[in-house]
């Protein structure tokens, strides 16, 4: 896990790569060598040492050295994909997961980046050609933007430091499932086509579940958990417990905190080590801490900064109590029909509901993925979720509108088939957490948003005069409430808004039209 700094045919590319890395210390505990090829191309990591940690050292390079790869992620099947490539003769130097990627472009040109399990972003530069290739994970876990110029490409793990190492040019994101090169940026991934024909199988959804945990599970680090008591945290402490008995969870206790009786249900019936993180939102440092917060996720969207709140504030414990990676739940609601938009929509029909469930996974990178990346990285914390396998996507593609939705009386459940999972375990997992109904992480810790006195600490802080002036001056990103408009001045007084085009696409969710 790190922060990466890429310039290729950059005017001034060490200064250009030096200026990303400063701006991006946090991301890591060290700085790896700056190394140039040829005088206008640099690289450069700030790392964050989890897998072979001694020898990990970026850029990596292939085994006769024709690729450097600057790697920002976590591969969870680099040791078979090592084995594979030994076979055709490849040579390791290292344990290092960058170097298996290093090595599978090399032998399978952009085809390796379909063998690559796991979240990433990567830039990989031929030292022969000059030619490069940057790539990023099928749902966009792990960030990678940039700012081109008339002859080359400046790349960045985060928006700020690109904002300071060029004076021009807009900050743009390399899109979820997407590879760049020089003359080319298209799709490596594409979603499961939806079978609609699959009732599903709770034994094989607990089987590839508890696979995909245990894959992410570190073999030579504690890990932790962030944990709500909820459906999701739930399973996958279940299923971490396993192989770290010992881990502990995480939990964000406000004054008015659903979560907490049913996390600590959980804690007391199983001998979890429960540790709790009080948030406060009602004090005099309350806007301070929410202005931090807007800094460290780069975007000023509420439905982003309410929960990165709980986020920011989890990760910074987490961090202090020695940890370097996590689990969380993340995914399991855009696959599994945990949102009420979602129920509706699928019972409604299934194409609704997938039209739905893809808006919801394609807006993933740039809000709670993105909320996990920065509030996590900002305190050199990897966090994983492994919801975002790929064998668990798949197997939500081929679930039906029944299996996925269910009723009771005129209300709709929805994540049908985590709900079951519950039922193979009664002695380890409670009845109580399967049957809650979805709450937002942040109200799950706060209560809702309307009754928890959020919204008057920006009614308070801004006149309608302010408002009224702040959508004129930010006409081109729709603000609409104080709450958004506070979000907005925080961010825009720390970058150029302005050259980050993606920030006008609001995130919204548009219920398909009935036939």
């Amino acid at each position: 896990m790190c922060g990466i700094a890429v310039a290729i045919d950059w005017d001034g590319a060490e200064a250009a790569v030096r200026t990303l890395i400063g701006g991006m210390l946090h991301r890591g505990d060290v700085t790896d060598p700056l190394v140039r090829i040829g005088n206008n191309t640099a690289m450069c990591t700030r790392r964050l040492r989890i897998v072979d940690p001694a020898n990990g050292t970026q850029p990596k390079a292939s085994f006769d050295e024709r690729y450097l790869v600057a790697f920002n992620g976590e591969i969870y099947n680099h040791v078979d994909l090592r084995r594979e490539l030994e076979a055709l003769g490849v040579a390791f130097h290292t344990g290092c997961d960058t170097e298996v990627v290093a090595n599978a472009l090399r032998m399978w040109g952009p085809a390796g980046i379909k063998r690559l399990s796991g979240m990433y972003a990567f830039v990989a530069i031929d030292a022969a050609t000059g030619e490069f290739l940057a790539a990023r994970d099928p749902f966009g876990v792990k960030p990678l933007y940039l700012v081109r110029s008339q002859k080359g490409f400046l790349f960045s793990s985060e928006i700020r430091p690109l904002l300071q190492a060029t004076q021009s040019g807009d900050v743009l994101l390399l899109p979820p499932g997407s590879m760049l090169t020089r003359d080319f940026c298209g799709r490596h991934y594409a979603l499961p086509v939806s079978t609609d024909a699959n009732a599903g199988s709770p034994v094989e959804l607990d089987r590839v579940l508890s696979q995909a945990v245990r894959m992410r599970v570190p073999p030579n680090l504690p890990v932790a958990a962030l944990f709500s008591g909820g459906i999701d945290s739930t399973l996958i402490v279940h299923y971490a417990r396993r192989t770290c008995p010992d881990m502990p969870g995480y939990i964000a206790v406000g004054r008015k905190s659903p979560d907490y009786l049913y996390a600590k249900y959980y804690a007391e019936e199983t001998r979890f080590d429960l540790r709790e993180v009080e948030i406060e939102i009602h004090s005099a440092k309350t806007l301070p801490l929410v202005a931090r917060v807007v800094d460290t996720v780069e975007t000023f969207e509420p439905a982003v900064i309410r929960p990165s709140l709980h986020t920011y504030l989890l990760s910074r414990r987490i961090h202090q109590d020695g940890f370097r990676v996590a689990l969380c739940g993340e995914g399991a609601d855009e696959l599994f029909a945990g949102y009420t938009p979602l129920e509706l929509a699928f019972v409604r029909s299934d194409g609704s509901g997938r039209h739905m469930q893809q808006q919801c996974l394609a807006m993933m990178h740039r809000a709670n993925l993105q909320r996990v990346d920065r509030c996590s990285m900002r305190f050199q914390l990897e966090i994983r979720e492994p919801f975002l396998d790929q064998t668990i996507v798949e197997h939500a593609s081929a679930l039906n509108t029944a299996a996925l939705v269910t009723r009771a009386g005129n209300a709709l459940i929805g994540k049908a088939p985590l709900r079951a999972l519950y039922d193979l375990y009664p002695s380890e997992l409670p009845i109580c957490i399967r049957d809650r109904q979805k709450m937002l992480f942040n109200e799950g810790a706060d209560g809702d948003v309307a009754d928890s006195g959020w919204l008057d600490l920006f009614e308070d802080a801004l006149s309608d005069a302010d408002l009224r002036d702040g959508q004129r001056e930010f006409s081109a990103f729709a603000i609409a409430t104080k709450e958004e408009l506070f979000y907005m001045r925080s961010l825009a007084s720390r970058m150029d808004v302005n050259r980050i085009p993606h920030l006008r696409g609001r995130l919204r969710l548009e219920m398909p039209r009935a036939a």
